[in-house]
């Protein structure tokens, strides 16, 4: 018998997907009401004890849900990060269900094996009412030194400490069980919530969190995605390039003391507010980070300065784990920025923001600034310790070019 077609299988997935539809806009008349009320009332009802007023979710915010592709995008993608509209504002926003991939229930399953839970009693709190035993299991499964994606905490020698003095930075009314499953899911509303807490009157480079309703929050709406920007002129991609650099020094000062490493940084996670000559970025993906607690005193070395060295990975960003926590200081951020600069994961040029460009070629200046900008590029991202060049000092050296060239431009 023959094989059914590649056209069969299309056609049937239009009719299973035509099928639920009418079943899905139903449902998602009040979307963000439903879920709230999962995680208030299922997930993790001990997370919260106040009324968290699900049924007003869908008047804040009202999901872009209108088209056949998003229809389609909802049914197969329950947990995954939208844009909608801030009702009361009518101003752009981003949706993010922080427990993708059911992470939470898959957490509270193995918590209910490991002590030999009933499922009917499979619950965070226990029969006396105390969610003590369920945060100490909740911190050893963020502690777990084979974990090597999500919220990482530094240095090894001391990450319980670093663990509980985060946690400490928050408001002592916080639910700390929301909390501790919100860091082991995806950390971000809470390195938000710190950013603002503890603003110095420099730029943030992240979104402002706006509201939260069970494992689910709303950010604003910082612009459009730094692949936009690839064709734009060079004096442009320096104005975002300049940007960049200003942030990857501000992540790692990081916050009260925990730098803040990104693992996962890329065009799809930068995103960029065009206003004429002014540029805003932001960092708009936080759940893959180190959190190094740089007031530590405990480190495994006596040298405090990491220098990384690129790792061959086809299509990835590589790094070793333990030599980042095991100092006070790493040039991962530098050496990130400078790669996003550069190329792209799989080492192309012509994908790195500050490319060489039509643009370029035809006017002497530019050409000349991009050469030395790919210079300093080059050795930031292909140097082999301890023959490199502070990357600090490349960044400062850049910046000061790039700066320059604007003002005559």
């Amino acid at each position: 018998m023959q094989p059914y077609s590649t056209p069969y299988y299309d056609l049937l997935f239009v009719i299973i997907v035509l099928r639920y539809i009418p079943n899905e806009n139903r449902i998602q008349k009040r979307p963000l009401e439903g879920v709230c009320d999962y995680d208030s009332h299922k997930l993790c009802p001990e997370c919260f004890s106040g009324l968290l007023e699900c049924d007003k979710f869908d008047e804040i915010f009202k999901l872009k849900s209108e088209n056949l592709f998003n229809i389609i995008n909802n049914i197969l993608n329950s947990h995954t990060t939208r844009v909608g509209t801030l009702v009361e504002q009518n101003k752009l926003a981003v949706m993010k269900h922080l427990n993708r991939d059911h992470t939470i229930e898959k957490l509270l399953q193995t918590y209910c094996d490991y002590y030999s839970l009933q499922q009917q009693n499979c619950r965070w709190e226990q029969h006396d009412g105390s969610v003590n035993l369920a945060k100490e299991f909740i911190k050893k499964s963020i502690l777990d030194s084979t974990r090597i994606e999500g919220c990482i905490f530094c240095p090894a020698s001391d990450s319980r400490q670093a663990l509980q003095r985060f946690l400490g930075l928050f408001d002592s009314t916080d639910n700390e069980l929301w909390n501790l499953l919100t860091v082991r899911t995806n950390v971000e509303p809470l390195l938000l919530k710190l950013f603002a807490k503890y603003q110095d009157g420099s730029l943030l480079y992240v979104p402002k969190l706006l509201h939260k309703r069970g494992f689910t929050i709303i950010e604003s709406y910082e612009g459009k995605a730094l692949e936009h920007y690839y064709d734009y002129p060079l004096v442009t991609r320096m104005r975002i390039a300049s940007e960049l650099i200003k942030a990857a020094f501000k992540f790692t000062e990081g916050v009260h003391g925990f730098r803040v490493y990104l693992t996962d940084l890329n065009p799809d996670n930068v995103v960029v507010n065009l206003d004429g000559n002014h540029v805003q970025v932001s960092i708009v993906d936080l759940d893959n980070v180190i959190l190094l607690d740089s007031w530590a005193e405990i480190f495994l070395t006596e040298q405090t300065h990491h220098v990384h060295s690129k790792i061959e990975c086809h299509g990835c960003f590589a790094y070793v784990q333990d030599d980042v926590c095991r100092y006070q200081n790493s040039d991962l951020n530098l050496f990130a920025i400078c790669q996003l600069l550069l190329e792209n994961l799989n080492g192309n040029y012509a994908e790195g923001l500050l490319h060489k460009d039509q643009d370029t070629e035809s006017l002497p200046l530019n050409d000349d600034v991009s050469q030395m900008l790919h210079s300093l590029l080059n050795e930031c991202v292909y140097c082999q310790p301890p023959d490199c060049q502070n990357r600090s000092f490349i960044l400062q050296d850049m910046l000061q070019i790039m700066e320059q060239t604007i003002i005559k431009s």
